[in-house]
C-alpha cells in the first residue's frame, strides 16, 4: 500500500510538472558549424521554432519575453522554421497569426528574419499566416533562395514549404545554385534531410519537438519523423553535411512537456578549419 501511495504521488508531481512547469521553462542551445570559404569569420544565427502559440503556456507576453532573450544573443540572421498557430491541441486558447506576429515583430528590426510554414500553419490555409509574418517584414520563404549578404560574405539560403503537407519542393528551391554552392536549408520537417542534395551543407528545421515528452536516458517514444529517433533532436553530422532540429517552444496535443522544456537555438557558422563543435545547454530562467 506505501508503494503503491509513493507510485502515486510521484505520477501527481509528475504531472504537475508536465503540465505546469516544464512548458514555461526556456534553454539556450549554443552550436557552432563549419562553413567553407569563409575563414576567420562567423555569423550567428537565432532559431525559434514551434510557437503554437495559445494561452496558458504561450500567450503574447510570452513570446515577447522569449523574442527578447533570443536578441540579447545579438544573432545577425534570425531563422524560424514554422508552426507559429496551434491547432488541434486541447485545452488552449489560440492566438490569432496578427497578434503572434506582432509579438515577434522586434525581431526584424535591425537583422534579417525569413521562415517557413508548417503543417499547422496550414490547417489554417497558410496565407493568413504567411501574410501577418509578413506584414511585420519576416519573409516567409516558399521553395525559394536567396543570396544573402551577411558579415562574413554571401549566404546562399534556401527555404522549403512544409513537407508534411507536401508543399516541398526541394528542386525548385535549388533552381539557379550551382552543384558545388553551399547552401542552408530552412524547412519545417528534418525528414526533407534524406533527399537534400551534398550542397546542403546545413538543415535547420523543427516539428518533433524533440519528442516533447521522453523518459530521461532513453529515445522519444514519438517524434513524427521518419528519421531515426536519435536525430529528432539536437546537431548531428552526416558525411560533411549538419542536420539541425530544434525542440522548438510550444507544444501541441497535449499543452505538456516533460524532460524536453522549450527551447532557443544560437547557432555559429565559422570559417573553414573549425570543428563543429556542440556545447552545453545553458539554463535560462523564463521570467513567465
Amino acid at each position: 500500500m506505501v508503494i503503491l501511495e509513493s507510485a502515486l504521488a510521484v505520477a501527481a508531481l509528475g504531472g504537475v510538472w508536465a503540465f505546469g512547469v516544464e512548458p514555461r521553462r526556456l534553454m539556450v542551445r549554443r552550436f557552432s558549424v563549419p562553413w567553407p570559404g569563409v575563414p576567420g569569420s562567423r555569423l550567428r544565427i537565432g532559431v525559434l521554432s514551434d510557437l503554437h502559440a495559445a494561452r496558458p503556456h504561450m500567450g503574447e507576453g510570452r513570446i515577447r519575453r522569449i523574442v527578447a532573450r533570443l536578441l540579447a544573443e545579438d544573432p545577425d540572421l534570425v531563422l524560424l522554421p514554422g508552426d507559429f498557430v496551434a491547432t488541434g491541441t486541447v485545452g488552449v486558447a489560440p492566438l490569432a497569426p496578427e497578434r503572434i506576429a506582432r509579438a515577434l515583430a522586434p525581431l526584424a528590426r535591425g537583422r534579417p528574419v525569413f521562415a517557413v510554414l508548417g503543417n499547422h500553419d496550414w490547417d489554417l490555409g497558410g496565407e493568413p499566416v504567411a501574410a501577418a509574418l509578413e506584414e511585420v517584414e519576416i519573409r516567409v520563404l516558399r521553395n525559394e533562395h536567396l543570396r544573402l549578404p551577411t558579415p562574413f560574405g554571401e549566404l546562399v539560403l534556401a527555404g522549403v514549404d512544409d513537407p508534411v503537407t507536401r508543399r516541398d519542393d526541394l528542386a525548385r528551391a535549388l533552381a539557379g545554385t550551382e552543384p558545388d554552392e553551399p547552401v542552408l536549408l530552412l524547412a519545417h520537417a528534418p525528414d526533407i534531410h534524406t533527399a537534400a542534395p551534398e550542397q546542403v551543407r546545413l538543415l535547420i528545421a523543427g516539428h518533433t519537438h524533440g519528442g516533447q515528452v521522453r523518459l530521461p536516458g532513453l529515445p522519444p517514444p514519438v517524434t513524427l519523423s521518419r528519421l531515426p529517433r536519435r536525430q529528432a533532436h539536437g546537431l548531428h553530422h552526416d558525411r560533411g553535411r549538419h542536420l539541425l532540429v530544434t525542440a522548438g517552444v510550444g507544444t501541441t496535443g497535449l499543452p505538456l512537456r516533460f524532460a524536453r522544456p522549450p527551447e532557443l537555438v544560437v547557432l555559429d557558422l565559422v570559417g573553414d578549419g573549425t570543428r563543429g563543435a556542440v556545447a552545453a545547454a545553458e539554463p535560462v530562467a523564463d521570467p513567465a
